[in-house]
């Protein structure tokens, strides 16, 4: 019998973030981590997605608890990864665990530039499917 993974469909539109996922993306502690968690070397930047309406009460589900945590080394704190796709192209959903976080915002890394592959532009309305862990 297949298990699956509770499913959670978020709408958000793109916008250009302050490349503060790219800094952390790059970090060697956070890079070996991600390619340890989620079996991918992540392209240097994230997808920034701000959330709507509902979409903001749903992101309150996406907790430690169903995430997968990013360990952090001395003078950081820690990040939550959630396995998700995009026009069916797996992604993960990344997001920091530090306060006053944006709580309409949520960040995306993938192997790939997912502007580039989709043609995704600022104000462009995108769907994206988080699995979370039970």
């Amino acid at each position: 019998m297949a298990n699956f993974l509770p499913v959670i469909t978020f709408n958000g539109i793109v916008h250009t973030g302050y490349s503060c996922g790219k800094f952390f993306v790059e970090l060697p502690w956070v890079l070996l981590q991600l390619k340890t968690l989620t079996g991918i070397t992540p392209y240097f930047g994230t997808l920034n997605l701000c959330l709507t309406g509902e979409n903001i009460k749903q992101r309150a589900c996406l907790t430690p608890q169903n995430g997968v945590m990013i360990k952090p080394e001395k003078g950081y704190l820690p990040g939550y990864l959630f396995k998700a796709k995009i026009f069916d192209t797996v992604c993960y959903v990344i997001l920091p665990d530090v306060p006053n976080y944006p709580k309409d915002l949520i960040e995306i890394i993938a192997a790939v530039n997912l502007r580039n592959r989709f043609n995704i532009k600022d104000g462009d309305l995108i769907t994206v499917s988080v699995s979370l862990q039970t």
